[in-house]
């Protein structure tokens, strides 16, 4: 709290919890007790069982998060300033390692801390309004939270050189060139493209999500056999959850008849063929059409209102 006012606001709008950095007269820049009502939003979104993403945007329309509050700052010791980076790492990693997908809906000015916190989520969209950069080499520091990591892994060393040594600024655009965000939109369509986004990744399993989110964050922390390991048991942590048996009902179908058939023919030393042709019928819909086919129709969006309800609500 700020003066008796809180510097984090949280709103749960359908499946996302949004959480608004709330200084707009100090363009969203974190306050020191910003960084404990941070961890407490995402430990009450994490504890409730309807939300499936948590997205991260500023109030006002001029700022996404212009960093820490610097007042007083230019006092800091060496332990106390040693202190700060790892709690504000910390405070990064607790949102890239968050079990739930994140997305940063910037709205402006994202820099410093702010920036660290848009490279920790999985997503990023930006409004045409949106401005990234580090210009603390400039202030006679570096970024502290993970920036001058996150950020050569997502852009490469060339670029990341050039924003942190040479304080360049980016536009949406070229930021969206570079990689660091996904999509740019006009700021009036910023939060219904997030909300589509939500949507999306509702879709999912939570479990499946966040183990998705775990082989991710860690392949380029590993060598590829070590990565192939940590994937094979991320995927079998999924079946102990029950989750593929509740998204596998609607694409499998008949198949499980089908297969019952297939695994007698074969017990009763039957050719395969009457057996192979009655799994493919097991795996088609009404009309003939294979399920297969019918998931990737869903996947390019190509089902009704209806269906697409249908899909959000399986996980449920």
């Amino acid at each position: 709290m700020t003066g008796d006012k809180e510097t984090i606001a949280f709103e749960k709008k359908g499946r996302a919890g949004w959480i608004y950095f709330s200084r707009p007269e100090r363009m969203n820049a974190l306050a020191p007790e910003s960084l404990r009502e941070l961890w407490v939003v995402l430990s009450k979104l994490e504890a409730d069982p309807e939300i499936r993403a948590a997205v991260f945007t500023g109030r006002g329309g001029d700022a996404f998060c212009a960093g820490m509050d610097m007042a007083g700052l230019e006092r800091s010791t060496p332990l106390a300033s040693r202190r700060r980076s790892r709690e504000i790492q910390m405070l990064t990693n607790r949102v890239a390692e968050f079990s739930l997908p994140t997305i940063a809906a910037v709205n402006g000015v994202a820099m410093g801390v702010g920036l660290e916190i848009c490279l920790a989520c999985d997503l990023a969209v930006a409004s045409t309004a949106a401005r990234f950069a580090f210009p603390d080499v400039r202030l006679g520091m570096i970024p502290c939270g993970g920036g001058t990591q996150r950020l050569a892994r997502l852009v490469g060393l060339r670029r990341a050189r050039e924003m942190v040594l040479a304080g360049k600024v980016l536009e949406a655009a070229l930021a969206l060139e570079w990689g660091l965000i996904n999509e740019v939109v006009q700021p009036g369509e910023l939060v219904e493209k997030v909300e589509e986004t939500v949507e999306r990744l509702a879709q999912g399993g939570r479990i499946a999500l966040f183990q998705a989110k775990r082989c991710l964050n860690h392949s380029l922390d590993m060598d590829l056999n070590r990565g192939l390991e940590y994937e094979t048991e991320c995927y079998t942590t999924c079946f102990s959850t029950g989750e593929p048996a509740q998204g596998l009902k609607r694409f499998t179908g008949k198949t499980g008849e089908a297969e019952q058939a297939v695994t007698e023919a074969a017990a009763a030393e039957v050719e395969t063929a009457p057996g192979e042709e009655a799994l493919e019928q097991g795996k088609k819909g009404d009309e003939g059409q294979p399920k297969e086919v019918e998931f990737f129709e869903e996947l390019k969006g190509g089902e009704e209102e209806e269906g697409e309800d249908e899909d959000r609500d399986i996980f449920e």
